[in-house]
């Protein structure tokens, strides 16, 4: 009897250790976020094309010229991910997987779901804000995306083909980081900087969904994939989390995105440029302009070679550019500099960048030129009034006028301050249009009629 007991007591102890040891560190990490991890359900408009007698490959050309092709209304569903930051209701998602929504929808793994708002947008950098009305949510911890290392285990959380399962518990991929600092040019304005690469596997309606660490803690942001099958072929990309965090911030604080601005433009730097100045180290970029009513005025001087922000090294313009195209004011730097021989560093913050815009007739919003505004849009003349934005049914924008151009003359009239502009403008008559602008020092013709 004593030899069956401790048989089982056997038996038990190697189960128990069996069990302890299938509980790693991505069980506990998974476990960690799961309950704070959202599907996110939206029903939106879409305006398609209806003439499927005309897509026929032998009459669809020649018909196509005599009807107009029609078109139908039609409501789509889509499906994607999120995960909550606050637990007053705050959730996270991309700004692709609410575009154009008029119903969104948030249900948490425990089947609870809500009806929420969006509470903003930052289109360009693919990330939105919503709000449901949840109090005492589960929260996902945030880790810090500015100290990952490649290799590092990474864990992608959301709901990959949610349409096709009723489950409502959260997918859990593994894999590691790949790679960082990766950049990519998506639809519209839209750029994709300093994104994190992983293997783990990211499928339709991941998006929005969390990539998390080992320990628990949110890092990025899951957003796009590149595949040729349209399924995880081991190339996913997330936005780190503490952009994704800033962001968020300003759109819950602001309503808006505000804009910052460090007051400096970098090239890189030729090997003429590296022997002309005396620096023979590696890496590092030239700064070729200081508006001396920037942050950085005074402290750096056009010529300087910009070495490392933050301590992280800049090798080339793109390096700078991770740190510039989600910045928003308040942001605290260290620049490590190099000049005639010596390394020496400076620290300033980034501030609010302001156009004194006006809004004029025919949707044009315009502004008198400014240092900041020639940093800005890189732009290569200093007189002129420069397109602040286009309304899109103007009759400009029909031409192909858009923000960043510098009108130099309307009919004829020759343009150098916002005034003149709008004196051309009450002047104009329906009929002819031409407009001779400068874009990034390109002379430009476009005529049209309205």
């Amino acid at each position: 009897m004593s030899a069956v007991l401790a048989l089982l007591l056997a038996v038990s102890s190697a189960s128990a250790s069996i069990d302890q040891s299938r509980r790693t560190a991505i069980v506990n990490a998974a476990e960690r976020v799961s309950p704070a991890v959202v599907s996110v359900s939206v029903l939106a408009t879409t305006v398609v094309a209806s003439r499927p007698f005309f897509e026929d490959p032998f009459f669809g050309e020649f018909w196509g010229h005599f009807f107009p092709t029609p078109y139908i209304r039609r409501q789509v569903r889509a499906l994607g991910s999120g995960f909550i930051v606050d637990s007053s209701g705050i959730v996270i998602t991309n700004a692709h997987v609410v575009s154009g929504a008029e119903v969104i929808k948030v249900t948490l793994p425990d089947g609870r779901t809500f009806d929420a708002d969006l509470l903003g947008e930052a289109d360009k950098l693919d990330i939105a804000v919503l709000k449901i009305p949840g109090k005492h949510l589960p929260v996902a911890p945030i880790g810090d995306s500015d100290h990952l290392l490649i290799g590092e285990w990474a864990i992608a959380i959301g709901n990959p083909f949610g349409f096709l399962m009723e489950d409502l518990e959260p997918t859990v991929t593994v894999g590691v980081i790949s790679a960082l600092h990766r950049t990519f040019k998506g639809r519209s304005e839209r750029l994709y900087r300093d994104m994190i690469q992983t293997d783990a596997a990211i499928n339709p309606g991941n998006s929005g969904g969390p990539l998390v660490n080992a320990l628990g803690e949110v890092i990025g942001m899951n957003t796009f994939i590149i595949t040729k099958s349209g399924g995880s072929e081991g190339m996913g990309f997330a936005i780190p989390i503490n952009t994704v965090i800033k962001i968020a911030r300003e759109i819950v604080e602001y309503g808006h995105v505000r804009e910052g601005y460090l007051g400096i433009t970098v090239q890189d730097l030729t090997d003429a440029l590296r022997e002309g100045l005396g620096f023979s180290g590696t890496g590092g970029v030239l700064i070729n302009s200081v508006d001396p009513q920037g942050p950085l005025a005074g402290k750096v001087k056009e010529g300087d070679i910009l070495l490392q922000i933050n301590r992280r090294r800049i090798l080339n313009s793109g390096d700078f550019e991770d740190f510039t195209y989600a910045l928003v004011p308040g942001e605290r730097f260290t620049f490590t500099l190099w000049r005639q021989g010596k390394t020496f560093t400076v620290r300033a913050r980034s501030v609010e960048f302001r156009i004194a815009s006006e809004t004029l007739d025919y949707g044009l919003t315009v502004a008198q030129i400014t240092p900041a505004l020639v940093q800005k849009y890189g732009l290569q003349t200093a007189q002129g009034v420069v397109v602040v934005s286009v309304d899109p049914q103007s009759p400009f924008a029909r031409i192909g006028l858009q923000p960043g151009d510098v009108i130099l003359s309307l009919n004829r009239h020759d343009i150098r301050t916002v005034e003149d502009l709008r004196r051309a403008l009450k002047g104009l008559r329906r009929g002819y249009l031409e407009v001779v602008l400068d874009r990034q020092g390109q002379r430009l013709w476009y005529r049209g009629t309205f």
